[in-house]
């Protein structure tokens, strides 16, 4: 895989990954603008894995906001969209979802099986807007259904699909910092073939402590992500959080792979952008 794909690849993990929970008002914004972002945190390598991986990035990024067309932004939720319905009450759009890799020589559960590639969704995002004050605070219930993809760059295979709940909440100018807080929560349910990306050992890979599974269809788990950030001016953001994957009950808890019902990731961000329009976005 050539480099350059691997880190245009992981940037795009950052803004998904992490950008959708600290949305805000489009009042004022650029119709584009480019910077820099960076990313540093230590995350679970899988759902209900035993181990985390330190990752660290900075890469270029480019965010346009035009009618339809959404790349990138803190209030377009990070992701790439088509904005098809927008009212004060409701949303329509198709966004992306990615994942990082994992290297299975690195993990002691999965050693000298196939590693995780790259992890990619599409898919229509319904938002209904419960709590809907721009500037001040918004409660959203997000209604996500993604088609999962897996690539090396060399190759592109389905892994099924997932569908996943969620509550997003955001409230700003919080304490004589003027910081914003975020949270987001809600389950996760996926298709047998991704479940058994995650948790099937077959019998070629069994070992004393590695028996043979075949996954199933159902509850992954539930992600918690909480966090604050801080914008120091119209260019220059800094967020920090914590991202927790509760696994109790899950439907392959049995598999050798699933290792932990509590997972925990901690992480740090910036956004710095060096140039912006002079077009603001309607």
């Amino acid at each position: 895989m050539h480099p350059i794909h691997r880190s245009v690849f992981m940037l795009a993990i950052i803004i998904f990954s992490f950008g959708q929970a600290v949305a805000e008002s489009e009042q004022a914004r650029p119709l584009w603008e480019a910077g820099i972002g960076g990313f540093a945190g230590s995350i679970p390598d899988y759902p209900a894995a035993g181990q985390n991986t330190f990752r660290a990035l900075a890469l270029p990024y480019l965010i346009y906001r035009g009618d339809i067309l959404r790349v990138g932004g803190e209030e377009n939720r990070g992701a790439i969209s088509g904005r098809f319905i927008k009212s004060d009450r409701f949303e329509l759009d198709v966004s992306l979802s990615a994942a990082f890799p994992v290297d299975s020589g690195s993990n002691s559960a999965r050693r000298d099986m196939p590693d995780l590639d790259f992890l990619f969704g599409i898919g229509p995002q319904l938002i209904f807007k419960l709590v809907n004050e721009p500037g001040h605070r918004t409660l959203n219930l997000n209604l996500q259904v993604r088609s999962i993809f897996s690539t090396d760059f060399s190759s592109i295979n389905h892994r099924g699909y997932v569908f996943e709940p969620k509550l997003n909440y955001t409230r700003e100018h919080v304490s004589d910092l003027d910081l914003k807080v975020f949270a987001s929560a809600g389950p996760i349910f996926t298709t047998e073939k991704l479940m058994d990306y995650f948790y099937e050992v077959k019998d070629r890979y069994v070992t004393p402590s590695r028996r043979a599974y075949d996954a199933d269809a159902g509850y992954l788990g539930s992600n918690i992500t909480l966090g604050v950030s801080k914008r120091f001016n119209k260019r220059f953001r800094l967020i920090l959080g914590t991202r927790l994957g509760l696994h109790h009950g899950a439907t392959n808890d049995a598999s050798p792979l699933f290792k932990e019902k509590l997972n925990m990731g901690v992480f740090t961000a910036f956004t710095w952008s060096f140039k912006q329009s002079e077009l603001p976005a309607r």
